[in-house]
């Protein structure tokens, strides 16, 4: 016996064998020729001396016709562990990670046999401590790719027996309990499961009593019958035929066949595919029907890796419906475009492009959109939508196109183009800051059928907007934050309107009725106005600590944050608003010239107020309790109570505004509680409607309560209500497993029957005041509610709720 050892040896397989440990041998290959040859010239000797044998024997018995396989290249193969070799046996063993490559074949497991006499490898996986298989054999020839628990490949004759294997087919997943693979990569599998489930073990298969893949081809098997979560289903058929061509083929589309009530018997979805290239198809289809109503589409789809994806359709149809002479006769034109375009993510880092257009005819949702979802909608949407953002600087800029159209009342809404463009804010003199917005958009709104015209083209609406926020935050005095801002908005449109009451008027004989001219003012305009806001705050900290620190109590913490600000906007009625009389009655209106303006006009009137607000929160700090490293824990007691009030310096009168209170918090981490009331400080008259004086001097009340209301919530779930009793009752149950001698991991042989569930419960108790004439008093109105909801996952993918 020969050995080369590189470290500990382990025991020889065979007292002739040569057993070589962790190391990749240059040699292996220079052994395995000689193997070779001396195997083909022993073989060659042998058959001489059978052909001049004269004892009778059997010659089916005898090797004397037999093929000799010659290898065409060397068999390169390597291991991690150890590479044993049998000199008398001729064969090899190879341990842990062990790979065979020849030509274009690959073989990786955790241990591989080769029969160098046979060119035969035979390999296995390797069980772990936990009982599951690990580095089980891989083989690749060419494209083909598998895995499974045993395989035996001859490398001359290029067959191959193989169990527990799993492939993918067009699709689909091939399990196969037996598998024979042929010479013209032809497979037979007996015991085989068909599935589109990607997992090991399938919920779902098609089980197969025997099957032949032909590669590039189909599939065809014995009787199948089908199986759902390892339950056998009573739907069988005696043959199965699967389609296994892999890329796209041209090809006709087979037509389906049905009746409808209108159009009579059809065949539809009939045509022809085309398979252009890898990157786009194109589908032409038509569908007929007895009643004469008839139609074609036109289908694409594309894509490009890591560039776009995309598809086409578009249809047109004549649609009749009855039979001429009948009152119900209807001959209609109907069409529909849709178009979906998406842009990879990977390809542009700065810009993107999408598309989601969907454009048709009332008449042809309603009869071409076979499912309900389809038929019930009301509206339809589209968008394209481009985007552009410039590195290392602030502009962003997004590009859209809209459409809406509602089947109702077949209204049409177009906004071609919606463009906004921006610049994130700037820092400038290191507090003040300014940013600017700008929005050009332009809007269509008609019918279907009036949509193009030359009077719906007149009553485009369009213009630009621009905004630029300026703002800054300073420190006063330490403690007080203080962040002024300053917005100005512009607006530019090209056209505005002008109202004029034109009094009765006798023209000859003809009396012409006084009425209202709207005219429509063609002549670019502007508007400009700006708002300003003065917001100033700061907080207050409170503490009260115990004077005894031996008790769990450690301390309380009390947070107030005040805040007073002031908002002012200019009156622009002057300058963008204009009064007219509205009616005989001598009515008048004060209106804007911007009245039809897309974005709208400057608001009239001035505008001052005062606002206050002041918000609590109080937190409390505990010793835990059954914490040895006096470890402190920080509890809420007050989540927010806040109360906010304004003044209203524009106003000669109800200045004040009402004043809201809210109060949140959250008990035992599961009861959540919030509360509010409005009140307003002034009375009313004998109408109920609140007049310019205090209710304090009337009642010597500070205010009226308007609305108050509370509510709670709780919500628990089976896994927080059992999480203690469940850890407890398992360890008790798992030492009573121990001492009756079972193993320790009895429990866990044992289903775990528990269901999820989760229930909510909700309480609140609403009550308002309102003034009762009669009695001239507020009179309270008190509502109650008390809701449950609640859901139980009796399996994964069942929930009731």
């Amino acid at each position: 016996m020969i050995s080369f050892e590189a470290s500990k040896i382990k025991p020889s397989l065979h007292k002739d064998s040569i057993f070589i440990r962790k190391y990749k041998f240059f040699f292996v290959g220079i052994i395995s020729l000689a193997f070779i040859h001396i195997s083909n010239a022993q073989n060659q000797n042998a058959n001489l001396k059978l052909a001049v044998d004269t004892t009778k024997k059997d010659s089916l018995k005898l090797g004397v016709n037999k093929k000799k396989f010659k290898l065409e290249a060397p068999v390169n193969y390597s291991s991690e562990d150890s590479l044993v070799m049998d000199l008398t046996q001729k064969k090899a063993y190879l341990y842990n990670k062990s790979t065979i490559q020849y030509q274009e074949t690959e073989l990786k497991s955790h241990y591989i046999e080769i029969d160098m006499s046979q060119n035969e490898a035979f390999a296995k996986g390797q069980i772990d401590s936990t009982g599951k298989e690990i580095d089980k054999p891989n083989f690749k020839d060419g494209s083909e790719n598998f895995e499974a628990k045993t395989l035996r490949y001859n490398f001359n004759t290029k067959k191959g027996i193989i169990t527990d294997v799993t492939t993918e087919q067009s699709g689909g997943y091939l399990h196969g309990s037996k598998t024979k693979k042929f010479e013209d990569n032809h497979v037979c599998l007996t015991n085989a499961h068909y599935t589109t489930c990607n997992l090991e073990h399938p919920h779902f298969y098609i089980t197969l009593s025997k099957a032949k893949v032909i590669p590039n081809d189909k599939i065809v098997s014995g009787p199948a019958y089908l199986v759902i979560e390892d339950v056998p289903i009573p739907l069988g058929i005696p043959f199965g035929f699967f389609p296994n061509k892999k890329g796209n083929k041209s090809g006709i589309l087979i037509p389906e066949y049905g009746e409808e009530e209108q159009r009579g018997f059809f065949l539809r979805n009939g045509g022809y595919y085309f398979a252009i290239s890898d990157y786009v198809d194109l589908s032409v289809i038509g569908e007929a029907y007895t009643k004469g109503s008839w139609g074609a589409s036109l289908l694409s789809n594309y894509k490009k890796r890591y560039k776009y994806t995309g598809n086409f359709n578009f249809s047109y149809s004549n649609i009749i419906v009855s039979e001429k002479g009948l009152p119900n006769y209807q001959n209609n034109k109907a069409y529909y475009i849709r178009w979906n375009h998406s842009q990879d993510y990977k390809a542009h880092p700065f810009h993107s492009f999408s598309a989601n257009v969907n454009i048709g005819s009332q008449t042809y949702n309603r009869y071409n959109m076979y499912s309900y979802q389809n038929r019930l909608r009301s509206e339809m949407q589209s968008s394209i939508s481009y985007r552009q953002q410039w590195p290392n600087s602030p502009f962003n800029l997004s590009a859209n196109l809209r459409h809406s159209q509602n089947f109702t009342d077949s209204t049409i809404t177009l906004q071609l183009p919606d463009i906004y463009f921006s610049m994130s804010r700037k820092t400038l003199f290191k507090k003040l800051g300014i940013s600017y917005s700008s929005n050009l958009q332009n809007s269509i709104q008609a019918k279907e059928k009036n949509i193009l015209t030359e009077q719906t083209l007149h009553q485009m609406r369009n213009g630009i907007k621009h905004s630029v926020p300026v703002s800054a935050n300073f420190k006063l005095l330490k403690y007080f934050n203080l962040n002024p801002s300053l917005t100005y908005t512009e607006r530019w449109y090209l056209s505005t309107i002008n109202k004029e009451w034109i009094p009765t008027q006798i023209i000859g004989n003809d009396t012409i009725s006084a009425h209202l001219v709207i005219d429509t003012i063609q002549k670019p305009a502007r508007s400009g106005d700006w708002s300003f806001s003065l917001p100033l705050s700061t907080q207050i900290y409170g503490f009260y600590l115990p004077k005894n620190q031996n008790i769990r109590f450690k301390g309380l913490r009390h947070l107030m944050t005040p805040t007073v600000s002031f908002s002012y906007r200019p009156d622009y009625t002057r300058l963008y608003y204009k009064t007219t009389q509205k009616d005989i009655s001598g009515n008048t209106e004060t209106y804007s010239i911007f009245q039809n303006g897309i974005f709208g006009s400057p608001p009239s009137g001035k505008y001052g107020m005062l606002n206050f607000s002041l918000n609590n929160q109080f937190e409390m700090k505990m010793k835990s309790k059954n914490d040895t490293a006096n470890k402190i824990n920080k509890i809420t007691l007050l989540d927010q109570l806040s109360i906010n009030s304004s003044y209203n310096l524009a106003l000669d009168s109800l200045n004040w505004q009402p004043i809201q209170i809210q109060a949140r918090t959250t008990l035992f981490k599961m009861l959540n509680i919030y509360a509010n009331a409005t009140y307003n400080v002034y009375t009313y008259d004998s109408l109920g409607r609140y007049i310019n004086t205090f209710e304090y001097n009337r009642s010597k009340k500070l205010a009226n309560l308007i609305q108050a209301s509370i509510s709670s919530s709780v919500s628990i779930n089976s896994d927080g209500f059992t999480k203690n009793k469940a850890a407890q009752t398992t360890d008790i149950a798992r030492q009573a497993a121990v001492a009756a001698g079972l193993p320790d991991d009895y429990m866990n042989y044992y289903v775990d029957f528990k269901v999820p569930w989760t229930l909510q419960v909700t309480y609140t108790l609403n009550q308002s005041n309102s003034f009762n004439v009669q009695s001239q008093k507020l009179e309270p109105r008190t509502i109650q509610t008390l809701s449950f909801s609640g859901d139980v996952s009796l399996t994964q993918k069942w929930k009731i709720s």
